[in-house]
């Protein structure tokens, strides 16, 4: 009987005596059928440059490596990537990077070429990373990521929505972005405490909003959900709102990206 993915795992974190770091908010994927899907979304072919976000034992390498033209491996966890290497051998197209994706420049790594993200996120950080790689000098061609499933809700969130808030501007601000499937617990060793979510990302690789002022803009959106409940008014009183013509009456959550970049381009700081 071929062993199932739960198997293997637990046999390769027997044989090497390790468990799950809590710390580093490790829960290794167990479910084909959602690793299947983490490739179909990715769309992978033979001459994909892949960079692969947090890859643990290597299971989810082994499988990406197979389709693509070069892989890179990015882990933290310097003994999983020792582990990993080692399993891994066969694969000559799989390039091994010991650090920590929030002090990697994925431009060094990728060279110029046109390259994708996978990744399983570690989710306590996972604001972070989607900083990374949607404010990186050269934008993936494609993310694809699992999330928690209520980071991924607000990912998604329109306006009106209760999740909408200024994460969801920010990621939609930068890239076209779909949440392509839930994935329960039970997908992973170990459980983890929350459920899960695989989303997919097309950062705009120029840029789609006309803001003059990006600082200003996200000043102004996180001014705003600061104090979601008050209308614009209240929560951007420091700001010439009527040059924007833009009801003051409305609540934030009620503004799409584009009218969020209207306030900014056309609304001054009043001075006190």
């Amino acid at each position: 009987m071929t062993p199932t993915l739960a198997q293997i795992t637990r046999e390769l974190l027997a044989t090497y005596n390790r468990n799950p770091r809590k710390r580093l908010g490790q829960h290794f994927l167990v479910d084909p059928g959602v690793l299947q899907r983490i490739i179909r979304a990715a769309d992978l072919n033979r001459d994909d440059l892949v960079v692969e976000i947090g890859s643990g034992l290597g299971v989810m390498t082994a499988e990406i490596a197979k389709l693509v033209y070069h892989l890179i491996a990015i882990e933290i966890d310097k003994e999983l990537l020792s582990i990993s290497k080692e399993i891994l051998k066969p694969f000559q197209n799989i390039t091994f990077v010991p650090n920590d994706i929030l002090k990697t420049k994925l431009h060094e790594l990728t060279l110029g070429r046109r390259y994708k993200i996978i990744g399983n996120l570690p989710y306590y950080i996972t604001a972070p990373i989607m900083e990374k790689i949607l404010e990186a000098r050269e934008k993936p061609e494609l993310a694809v990521l699992m999330v928690q499933k209520e980071v991924a809700e607000r990912m998604v969130a329109a306006p009106g929505s209760k999740k909408y808030g200024s994460f969801s501007v920010f990621v939609q601000y930068y890239a076209e972005v779909a949440l392509n499937s839930l994935v329960s617990k039970s997908s992973f060793l170990p459980w983890p405490e929350v459920g899960s979510a695989l989303v997919v990302l097309k950062p705009y690789q120029t840029p789609k909003f006309a803001v003059k002022d990006e600082k200003k803009f996200f000043d102004i959106v996180h001014a705003a959900f600061q104090q979601r409940r008050k209308q614009l008014r209240n929560s951007l009183a420091k700001y010439q709102l009527a040059s924007a013509e833009i009801d003051q009456r409305r609540r934030p959550e009620t503004l799409s990206i584009e009218e969020f970049a209207k306030i900014s381009n056309h609304c001054a700081i009043i001075q006190s």
